[in-house]
């Protein structure tokens, strides 16, 4: 009997149809950005905010706050301490590393990367690639609509302009866009629910196009849903 999540399945058909959205993908680059002096302040605080006192370090108390670390460029992430980063549940994958997603589902992240697991509320795990993308792996209980369900998850970001390319009863493939510390962010998710688990993958990035960024979106659905 074949014991493969539902949402494992979901994700199987949207790659075929994802497929369809990468033909229409061309290739662009994009200049990065030298000045990261603001976002690694914004990642130091978060840090300060969390896990340090008069004492030393310590165990971050609200694990929801330093879930919005990887929100912030790469370089930031970078420049904190190895103490820092270990409060933070971030370590740095020093070779490409294949890493679990879920308990069947693993994904070959570069070496360089950034990996997030606080196994706390609703996120899973988040990975900062060195070209800036973010993947976020939210999953929790919910029957509200799902595109309601990621729009809470980015409550803080304030998401617009979304897209809906791909729409199916238990899946949907979307863009969007958010704007952070004057800097707009392009985003893209595939959202799938079995019964009432809401699971939804999210890239985002400030620094290529949206198209490629549904293109890398696409590659690594490509490795979860096989």
């Amino acid at each position: 009997m074949d014991n493969r999540p539902v949402w494992k399945t979901v994700l199987s058909v949207a790659v075929c149809l994802i497929a369809v959205i990468r033909l229409a993908i061309t290739c662009s680059k994009s200049s990065r950005s030298s000045d990261y002096d603001n976002t690694f302040r914004n990642a130091n605080a978060l840090y300060e905010q969390n896990s340090y006192n008069a004492a030393g370090y310590r165990s971050v108390r609200d694990k929801s706050l330093s879930n919005d670390l990887l929100y912030e460029d790469y370089d930031s992430i970078s420049k904190m301490n190895s103490s820092q980063k270990e409060a933070m549940s971030v370590r740095k994958v020093q070779k490409d590393t294949l890493v679990p997603i879920t308990v069947n589902s693993k994904i070959n992240i570069e070496a360089g990367s950034f990996v997030q697991k606080n196994y706390d509320d609703s996120l899973k795990i988040a990975i900062k690639f060195p070209d800036n993308t973010t993947l976020f792996m939210h999953s929790y209980i919910s029957k509200e609509d799902m595109v309601e369900n990621l729009k809470a998850i980015k409550k803080k970001k304030g998401i617009e302009n979304v897209d809906i390319m791909m729409d199916e009863p238990d899946s949907k493939f979307i863009s969007y866009t958010y704007k952070s510390s004057g800097k707009k962010y392009n985003g893209c998710a595939l959202l799938a629910r079995e019964q009432d688990l809401f699971t939804s993958l999210e890239f985002e990035n400030d620094k290529i196009s949206k198209k490629d960024l549904q293109k890398k979106a696409a590659e690594y659905i490509l490795q979860v849903a096989k």
